[in-house]
């Protein structure tokens, strides 16, 4: 498999990093539009800050407690299915891109290999953010679907418990920070 390939796959290859796209888009989804084209923007940007930052290889970072922590402020912010102002909308999907890149260094030796796994990477949680914000948008607005609302909501706060299980787990351990 290719490096680019590789980099695509891997924001679907791991939980964490899907709980965080899932979420993350479940909230955006529920945003106007203009929300939503500044908060994807605000992802993307993250991510491409903390690509490159791992491209100059910076060093070992907390960027897995900040993606669950990240995590569980947008599930609960989506299971309460209020509208959030646009600044804190953006600057939680900022701080979830940078997290989840700082969170995806890649696995090869090779420098080549290395950074079109980390383009692969940044265009893979991009797109995947996209579709799920699409998605989610799409069933929150046909008002005969009530269910799919609710169960956008449901869907969150299943995310969030997660995310702070894993947290409390984690500091429970002594391994956080």
């Amino acid at each position: 498999m290719s490096g680019f390939v590789a980099g695509l796959l891997h924001p679907l290859a791991l939980p964490a990093h899907v709980l965080a796209l899932l979420a993350l888009g479940l909230l955006i989804g529920q945003q106007t539009a203009r929300t939503r084209h500044v908060s994807w923007a605000a992802f993307v940007a993250g991510a491409a800050v903390g690509l490159t930052a791992i491209a100059f290889g910076v060093g070992q970072t907390s960027a897995a407690d900040v993606l669950h922590a990240t995590t569980f402020a947008s599930g609960v912010s989506a299971a309460i299915a209020r509208p959030l102002p646009t600044l804190a909308c953006a600057l939680l999907a900022v701080i979830a891109g940078v997290a989840l890149a700082l969170d995806s260094p890649p696995e090869t030796i090779s420098i080549a290999v290395a950074t079109a796994t980390l383009v692969g990477t940044g265009l893979g949680a991009s797109l995947t953010l996209a579709i799920i914000v699409t998605g989610t948008n799409y069933l929150t607005r046909v008002r005969e679907w009530n269910w799919a609302r609710l169960g956008g909501r449901i869907l969150s706060s299943w995310i969030a418990a997660s995310a702070i299980l894993v947290l409390a787990v984690r500091f429970v351990r002594g391994q956080m920070f």
